[in-house]
């Protein structure tokens, strides 16, 4: 796999069997990656329109009048690279997407800034667009915050997933998307708030919520607890995952089959589904 040489990647996932806790950790740093990720191509939006307004833009100031002087060509060269970098995080999103986000605004910023300082300097203050100027000064902030944002992530994930690292996951989440507990006794589908499915694979447990998001958990932090049973004898349980509750529900029989097996594959012994009554014998 052919990687860049100043960036970081992880390995920990490439190894031949990473342990439990190592599994985890990696899983949960390559769905903050991706969430990441999610929120970039979501913000390709505004670049992308951003982008084809300035070539609208261009188009009826220089475009229609075959005006093809230096500012002309940069204005739609700017046009065209906004455009491209808001298709760019659009497929392939990247942190890198971000800091070429704010690179065409500081750019956007400092074309405008210098053509209004141009026209001062030939013409007098009277010529000077205002409205260019704080358009300018709006560029330069947002780009600003943009480049802010990058080290911001750098910051947060100094390790970057690898490729393979996100193939696995990517599967993973299909994996759990399709969660049957009656076809497959490693998979969950809790009709909790919010609905999760789950695979319970070796030590950890993944859950995926309606949102998309992974949620990772030791087998020792995740539990049903029996709660009650209803007029019809359906059972109720509680979920906690890493001690967070979630609202009760109707637990089905493959549900609860496939947890207590896995529950009693790392030593563990749930409580009953349903509580057991001891029988009280009259005495004689």
């Amino acid at each position: 796999m052919r990687r860049d040489d100043d960036d970081q990647y992880d390995d920990r996932l490439e190894e031949p069997e990473p342990d439990a806790a190592e599994l985890r950790q990696v899983m949960r740093e390559v769905s903050a990656y991706r969430a990441i990720c999610q929120q970039i191509r979501n913000k390709s939006n505004g670049m992308i329109f951003f982008g084809l307004f300035m070539l609208g833009i261009w188009y009826f100031l220089d475009g229609q009048r075959n005006n093809w002087s230096i500012f002309s060509i940069l204005y739609l060269s700017l046009g065209i690279l906004e455009l491209s970098v808001g298709l760019l995080n659009r497929f392939w999103p990247s942190p890198e997407g971000i800091l070429l986000d704010g690179v065409v605004m500081f750019a956007f910023a400092a074309s405008n800034g210098v053509r209004q300082y141009l026209t001062f300097q030939a013409i007098g203050q009277a010529a000077v667009n205002p409205v260019m100027m704080v358009f300018a000064a709006l560029w330069f902030f947002q780009g600003l915050q943009t480049v802010r944002s990058y080290f911001a992530i750098k910051r947060l994930m100094p390790i970057r997933p690898t490729k393979a690292n996100l193939r696995w996951f990517d599967g993973l989440v299909k994996e759990l998307r399709d969660a049957d507990p009656k076809e497959d006794p490693r998979a969950l589908s809790l009709p909790t708030e919010p609905f999760l499915t789950g695979k319970l694979l070796g030590d950890n447990a993944f859950f995926l919520d309606p949102t998309q998001t992974v949620m990772v958990a030791s087998r020792r932090d995740v539990e049903l607890v029996p709660n009650r049973v209803d007029q019809d004898g359906i059972p109720f349980v509680t979920l906690f995952i890493e001690g967070a509750e979630y609202p009760m529900f109707r637990v089905s029989d493959a549900n609860w089959s496939n947890y207590v097996a896995w529950k009693r594959e790392g030593g563990e012994e749930p409580p009953p589904l349903v509580p057991v009554v001891p029988t009280v014998f009259p005495s004689r």
